[in-house]
């Protein structure tokens, strides 16, 4: 990890904070409406995990081609830049470290994806402490909870979907009765907060709270 000086731009692969995404049942539209708010310049990376049967998927391009910010698959064996959008793959979840982003292969049984949400939010807190975002979007069973708490005891922002936009609330419900996320709203909302959230992190950046992942 390295420091940026507050006195000009964080440089390719510095960020302020980081936020993580964890969607099930209904996360698809979900995902499109909040991503499609952001502006092509949000400066805080995004890590999702949107449960998706074992299969192809063209998630990468149909969120691509809703959104302004850069969409891709995480990719194991390398290192990477975390910018914009990154996505767990079908069967996997991913985590990020010091030097960039893991990818974890999961088990074959059809609940091993319940924790990875998980996973990836606390490893975003491991970098990025209060200054990780946690969200909670649709689906049908009690995942990103753990995540979540985790999130707001060390002072981060957590988010879950409202039940008028989530076509399944089981999973944000839990969120919000389990988790204690602090703000429940539809994902166009929750785009206009990360937004506010975002710029105000970057404007105040900090010569020891910019994380470096650039080599």
């Amino acid at each position: 990890m390295a420091a940026v000086s507050p006195n000009r731009p964080a440089k390719r692969g510095s960020y302020c904070g980081a936020i993580g995404i964890v969607a099930s049942a209904g996360g698809i539209p979900a995902l499109i409406e909040l991503l499609g708010e952001l502006k092509g310049t949000f400066p805080l990376p995004i890590l999702v995990a949107q449960h998706l049967p074992r299969s192809f998927s063209n998630l990468d391009l149909i969120l691509s081609s809703r959104c302004r910010l850069p969409v891709r698959w995480a990719n194991a064996g390398y290192f990477e830049d975390i910018g914009g959008v990154t996505l767990a793959a079908p069967g996997t979840g991913i985590r990020i470290t010091a030097t960039g982003i893991e990818i974890d292969f999961l088990e074959s049984a059809p609940t091993s994806w319940l924790p990875s949400g998980d996973r990836m939010i606390q490893s975003l807190l491991s970098i990025f402490g209060k200054r990780t975002i946690a969200i909670v979007l649709s689906g049908m069973l009690p995942a990103g909870v753990n995540g979540i708490r985790s999130v707001r005891a060390a002072g981060g922002i957590t988010m879950a979907q409202d039940r008028i936009s989530a076509s399944d609330f089981e999973m944000p419900c839990a969120a919000i009765d389990y988790g204690k996320a602090e703000i429940v709203a539809p994902p166009w909302r929750m785009a206009q907060m990360l937004q506010l959230v975002a710029d105000e992190w970057c404007a105040n950046l900090s010569l020891t709270e910019a994380v470096a992942f650039a080599p």
